[in-house]
């Protein structure tokens, strides 16, 4: 190496001076020891001792390896300094690229045990199958924008063996979210969810549901708006929502299955606002936690996520398809939940009008939860709700005064395994609807889902037309 050979070269070079320049010394010495004496100052004293060859081999074996180390420490700071004042400030490609890519794949298998039910009566099923098979994709990607900005992005799609209804694609989310202290704004398409109880989510309004992908309502579509909001650790949080472009209520096709007892053509949809799709809905939320009290009090305005269905008829004035008719409607909303000890106690109620007669609907129950069941680490818990709904203006509507019982339970092991069994029974005519869920995962990124329904109605119930129906639904599902 270049530095450790001129080190070496500047030592002998010493090394020699000090043997000539001792050896004159000696020779003056003796010449006249006081004349030296005088010539000689105590600093060259000093260098001739630390350049004797002795000490000097030791010195230089030191300065060569200290010279290495040192080099190597100056060069790795001077490299630092140089990346430092090559990058300058952080760049929104040094986010981009520290951004978080996630997101899951989905293959799913839906049996049917019973041949399909006609819609018509003496004409064939068109969904007569057993067996449908869909693929979807969940993609996503988070990236810290700047110190005070997030963006989210989170696209939806699957392909569908025999719904073309079901085969689609969404925008889950596209949202930027700015944090200002106490306040908060949001813009783009964003998922929002109010609620706390179990089988019916009464209050949540914001996002329209996915029905094709699933009929339990749980699922929702992404909404465009624009959101704001201010947080209080004393008043709690309060939150606004401007919104456009409604989605509208996709049901399943003339070859999806469960089976409508009338397919719902969306081509004829019908909006009661000007704007249509454009129409500017708001909605206001205040939510607060106190006491083991969980609040919520909201109230909107737009256009209705549940569409009201009317029969179209034909020349001979036979039915052959639903027209959705989406009316204006204002709703305000209460969900409150209360947690002592094992229990959870809640409650959704709102008051709507705008779609016929106003009316107010309630679902209300507990949940009690025994933990590590004898000794073990299962976790047992014991749900019942009754839903009432007083709407009568030809919305889709299941359960409207039903009683919903179920069972969870938790093995809290290394998979997550759990299991969600529950029924919904008519108070009126003890028709019955049964579902049941179980899910877990194996290793890092593999889930395994399982779900059943059944049907069990009575004469003029809704749940009549879905009596043939029941399924049996596997997921597996790879995360990364």
């Amino acid at each position: 190496m270049p530095v450790p050979m001129t080190l070496w070269f500047l030592t002998a070079l010493l090394c020699l001076g000090g043997t000539a320049r001792a050896l004159a010394q000696d020779v003056e010495a003796e010449a006249d020891q006081e004349v030296r004496e005088l010539q000689e100052p105590a600093p060259e004293a000093v260098e001739l001792e630390m350049t004797s060859p002795t000490t000097a081999t030791d010195e230089v074996e030191w300065e060569d390896s200290a010279g290495d180390e040192v080099e190597w420490e100056d060069s790795g700071e001077a490299k630092e300094g140089d990346e430092d004042h090559e990058e300058g400030p952080e760049t929104f490609g040094d986010r981009f690229k520290r951004g978080d890519l996630f997101g899951y794949f989905d293959a799913q298998a839906r049996f049917f045990p019973q041949i399909a039910t006609s819609p018509v009566p003496g004409a064939p099923p068109l969904n007569n199958y057993w067996f449908n098979g869909s693929l979807a994709w969940e993609p996503g990607f988070f990236m810290n924008v700047t110190d005070n900005m997030n963006f989210e992005l989170i696209l939806f799609g699957r392909i569908d063996q025999n719904d073309r209804n079901r085969t689609h694609g969404d925008i889950r989310e596209g949202f930027f979210e700015l944090f200002f202290d106490e306040w908060t704004l949001g813009f783009g398409i964003h998922k929002v969810f109010w609620g706390v109880t179990e089988s019916r989510h009464l209050v949540d309004i914001i996002n329209q549901t996915d029905l094709v992908e699933d009929f339990d309502t749980d699922i929702k579509l992404g909404q465009a708006m624009v959101t704001t909001s201010y947080t209080s650790d004393k008043a709690g949080a309060f939150s606004l929502y401007v919104m456009s472009w409604a989605r509208p209520l996709v049901f399943p096709g003339p070859q999806g299955r469960p089976t409508l007892p009338l397919p719902v053509d969306n081509d004829l949809r019908v909006y009661e606002s000007r704007m249509k799709q454009g129409q500017i809905d708001t909605a206001f939320r205040w939510s607060h936690a106190m006491a083991g009290f969980d609040w919520g009090l909201s109230y909107f305005f737009g256009t209705a996520r549940e569409p009201q269905l009317f029969p179209v008829t034909d020349a001979g004035g036979n039915p052959f398809a639903l027209q959705p008719f989406y009316a204006l409607i204002h709703q305000g909303g209460l969900d409150v939940q209360y947690t002592v000890e094992s229990w959870l106690l809640k409650v959704e109620s709102i008051v709507r009008g705008g779609q016929g007669p106003t009316f107010g609907a309630v679902t209300g129950g507990f949940e009690y939860t025994f933990y590590q069941v004898s000794g073990s680490i299962v976790d047992v818990g014991l749900i019942l709700e009754y839903s009432y709904d007083g709407r009568d203006n030809n919305t889709f509507i299941l359960f409207d005064n039903d009683f919903f019982t179920g069972v969870r339970l938790s093995l809290s092991d290394v998979g997550s395994t759990e299991f969600l069994v529950g029924s919904f029974i008519d108070a009126k005519d003890g028709s019955v609807f049964i579902a049941a869920e179980a899910s877990r995962r194996f290793g890092d990124s593999w889930k395994i889902l399982l779900e059943g329904r059944g049907y069990i109605p009575q004469a003029n119930n809704v749940l009549q037309a879905f009596q043939n129906d029941a399924q049996i639904q596997v997921d597996i599902e790879y995360h990364y």
